[in-house]
C-alpha cells in the first residue's frame, strides 16, 4: 500500500483532511472513524492517523473528490466542539504506528507497576507530570554517562539514544573529513571526548584567530544578518504587543453574529489579524519528508543528553545558517558536521556548560570565520530557535537532514542521529524547551574557559591593527608630501 501525500487542518468544529490520489476511481473508496482513529482506503492507497482528540461521522461530515486535482476534501466533526487539536503540522506525530491497535482496544502504558497496595495492581504512564518534570530539570548538574564497558553489548553505542553501531567501521576508506575519532567502533566516551579535545588544541590556529580579530569588517555584517528565525521571533513578539494594545483599544473592524440576540459584545476578542502569518510553513518538500520518517516513541536511557546533544546540533546549524545568509553552499554539509561535537566525535554530553564550551572551541577552530563576537552571537540564534519551540527545531533538522541526505559519505549521519532527532523532536516536551531556552538566554561563555589565552591574543591583534593604521597613515603622509614637492 502507498501512504497518500495529505494535510490536515482545523476549525473550530471540525478536522479537514486533503489526501492527494491520483488517477483513481473515487466510488472505491472506505473511510473508518473511530474515537481519534482516522482511516482512509483506496486501492493503492492507505492511510491512517491518529488525532489528539476524538472525531465523529455525522450530518455534517462529508468527503468530495475533485477529479480534475485527483484529490480528496474530507471533513470530520470533532465530538467535542471548540476543542484545539495541537501539533496537525507535524505529520510524522500524526502517522499510526505499525501494529498498533485500534482505538476501541485500549492502549497499554508504557511501563506498568505491578502490586502495591492492592491485589489488582497499578499502572503508570510516562506523561505525567511533564510540566513539574520541565520546571524540576536541571540543566547544570552533572551525571555520568555509562561507559561501553558498563553496558551489556560488547561493542560501542553510539549516535541517538546509543542504539546504533558498526556505521564507522570502515571509516578511514570513506574519506570522512568530519569524524576525528581514529577508531569509532573501538572507542568510549571517555576517550572520545579526550581525541576532540586534543585534536580542538591541535588545530587551533592563533593566527587566524589574530587576523580575523583584527579584520572583521565582514564578521560584522555576518552579525547583523536577520535569520528566518530573528524575523520570525519579533513577527510573534510584535502580535503578542498588538494583542496586549488590543485589551484597551478597540478594534477598527467588528463582527456580529446574527444569532446573538444579547446586544453584548466581547470587543477585546475581535480582531482582524491574520494568525497564521508565520514564517515557518513547512513547505510541501518538508511535508514529504516528515511523511517518509518512520513514527516511532523512544524510550530514552538518558533523555537530559538527548536535548543537550540538541543544542549542539542547533549551534552547529546556525552558525551555518548565519555565515552562508541563509543560502547553503557546497561546504555547508562540512561546516555544520564539524562545528557539531555530537556528529564530528560522537560526543555524549551532561551539563549545558560543556555543551556551549565545546561548540564555541570548535567554531573557533575549523571554519572559515574565526571570531568571538560571532559565536556569541550564535548563541542568540540557538536561544530563538528554541525560545520558537518544536517547529523551529524541526524545520531545522529537516534543513540538515537534507543535506547530510545528499551527501555520498556523510548522510551516515542522517541514519544514526538526524532522522531520529527529527522524529523525537515531534513528541518532545514543550516545557522542557521553554526552560532550556530560558537556560541559553542568560549563559555567557567567558573567553578564559576555552582553555586558549584569547584575551592576549586580542591584544596582540590589536596591536597590530594599530599598526597598520599608522602605517598606512605614514604612506597617506608621504605621498602628498611627494605631490607637493612635483
Amino acid at each position: 500500500m502507498i501512504t497518500p501525500t495529505f494535510k490536515v487542518d482545523q476549525d473550530n468544529d471540525s478536522v479537514n483532511i486533503t489526501i492527494n490520489t491520483p488517477y483513481v476511481r473515487a466510488q472505491d473508496v472506505d473511510l473508518y472513524v473511530e474515537g481519534s482513529e482516522f482511516r482512509f482506503y483506496l486501492r493503492p492507497y492507505f492511510l491512517r492517523l491518529h488525532f489528539p482528540g476524538n472525531i465523529v461521522e455525522d450530518d455534517n461530515s462529508k468527503a468530495v473528490y475533485d477529479p480534475s486535482a485527483g484529490q480528496f476534501s474530507i471533513r470530520v466533526t470533532k465530538e467535542t466542539k471548540g476543542e484545539n487539536f495541537p501539533d496537525l503540522d507535524l505529520l510524522t506525530k500524526l502517522l499510526a504506528r505499525t501494529g498498533e491497535k485500534t482505538s476501541i482496544e485500549p492502549k497499554k502504558p508504557l511501563i506498568e507497576v505491578i502490586g502495591g497496595d492492592n491485589d489488582q495492581g497499578s499502572t503508570t504512564t510516562l506523561n505525567e507530570n511533564e510540566i513539574q518534570d520541565a520546571i524540576d530539570f536541571n540543566w547544570e548538574l552533572p551525571q555520568e554517562v555509562p561507559s561501553s564497558n558498563e553496558q551489556l553489548s560488547i561493542t560501542t553505542q553510539y549516535g541517538f539514544n546509543n542504539q546504533y553501531n558498526g556505521y564507522f567501521t570502515h571509516v578511514h576508506e570513506t574519506m570522512n573529513e568530519i569524524n576525528e575519532i581514529d577508531e569509532p567502533e573501538k572507542s568510549t566516551a571517555e576517550s572520545r571526548r579526550e581525541q576532540r579535545i586534543a585534536s580542538e588544541n591541535t588545530h587551533f590556529d592563533e593566527d587566524h584567530y589574530c587576523m580575523d580579530y583584527a579584520n572583521d569588517e565582514e564578521i560584522k555584517d555576518l552579525c547583523k544578518f536577520k535569520t528566518i528565525y530573528v524575523k520570525e521571533l519579533k513577527r510573534v513578539q510584535k502580535n503578542k504587543k498588538n494583542e496586549e494594545t488590543k485589551q484597551t483599544n478597540k478594534p477598527l473592524i467588528q463582527e456580529i453574529n446574527p444569532t446573538d440576540v444579547s446586544g453584548d459584545l466581547d470587543m477585546d476578542n475581535l480582531s482582524i489579524e491574520d494568525t497564521k502569518d508565520s514564517l515557518l510553513k513547512f513547505s510541501s518538500k518538508e511535508e514529504a519528508i516528515m511523511r517518509d520518517l518512520p513514527n516511532k516513541e523512544y524510550l530514552l536511557s538518558y533523555e537530559k543528553g538527548t536535548y543537550l546533544g540538541l543544542v549542539d546540533l542547533m549551534f552547529a546549524y546556525s552558525y551555518n545558517l548565519r555565515v552562508t545568509e541563509g543560502d547553503n553552499n557546497v561546504e555547508s554539509v562540512w561546516c555544520v558536521g564539524r562545528i557539531s561535537p555530537t556528529l564530528s566525535s560522537l560526543e555524549q554530553f551532561t551539563v549545558l556548560k560543556d555543551v556551549l564550551i565545546s561548540s564555541f572551541r570548535r567554531a573557533l577552530t575549523y571554519p572559515l570565520y574565526r571570531n568571538f563576537t560571532l559565536c556569541e552571537k550564535i548563541l542568540q540564534d540557538v536561544y530563538i530557535l528554541f525560545k520558537l519551540g518544536k517547529r523551529a527545531i524541526l524545520k531545522a533538522l529537516i534543513d540538515m537532514k537534507e543535506l547530510f541526505d545528499h551527501h555520498d559519505v556523510y548522510y551516515v549521519y542522517s541514519k544514526i542521529l538526524l532522522d531520529d532527532y527529527c522524529v523525537w523532536i515531534q513528541h518532545s516536551n514543550e516545557n522542557v524547551l521553554r526552560t532550556l531556552a530560558h537556560e541559553l538566554h542568560h549563559f555567557q561563555v567567558n573567553k578564559n574557559e576555552l582553555g586558549w589565552n584569547l584575551q592576549e591574543l586580542e591584544e596582540i591583534a590589536e596591536q597590530m591593527r594599530d599598526m597598520e593604521g599608522e602605517m598606512e597613515q605614514d604612506n597617506e603622509q608621504d605621498m602628498e608630501r611627494a605631490e607637493l614637492i612635483i
